[in-house]
């Protein structure tokens, strides 16, 4: 059976915009009428922390779906943050933040996670931040935590993954309406 999993990228929390890490689990404030256009799907996966916005059974909650754990920097602005630590975090994919993850780390998560996807249904979406969509894609094409920073996925648009023998990338980082 061939699946098509669809991937939207959240749009960037306030704080993001406004240079500070996030808090963790932090919702994004989704546009009007954001639900009304996704495209249809037999199943909807999202990070547990999205069903506050969306509604608890709209979707399946999904932890391997979480934004990046970056330990004791959420919160902080990146000025505050050491320059030799935030020049080595974009630098270096197997490094992390203090108690926090490596992108590493979190291409192994999201990998995993979409390795064990069963084979049906056929239609999917998934509602994630546009790092960890990136950590998707990156996924299916096998690639690893370096290529973390040399793939751009914009907020507020649509990648699609399908799967016959295996997942591919069909379309990275499109506008969503």
């Amino acid at each position: 059976m061939n699946q098509t999993l669809t991937c939207i990228a959240l749009p960037a929390p306030d704080d993001l915009r406004r240079g500070i890490i996030p808090v963790r689990d932090a919702a994004p404030t989704l546009p009007a009428r954001f639900m009304d256009t996704l495209p249809p799907a037999d199943c909807l996966f999202a990070p547990p922390a999205l069903g506050k916005i969306i509604g608890a059974a709209a979707y399946e909650a999904a932890p391997a779906l979480n934004a990046a754990d970056m330990g004791s920097w959420h919160g902080l602005s990146l000025k505050v943050l050491p320059p030799a630590d935030l020049a080595r975090w974009v630098g270096d994919a197997s490094f992390a933040p203090p108690g926090g993850e490596s992108r590493d780390s979190l291409l192994r998560r999201a990998g995993a996670w979409l390795a064990a996807l069963p084979a049906t249904p056929a239609r999917m979406l998934v509602l994630a931040e546009a790092t960890t969509i990136r950590a998707l894609a990156i996924a299916a094409l096998g690639g690893d935590g370096a290529m973390m920073a040399r793939l751009d996925i914009a907020p507020l648009t649509r990648t699609v993954l399908t799967r016959h023998a295996t997942w591919r990338l069909a379309t990275s980082g499109a506008p969503w309406p």
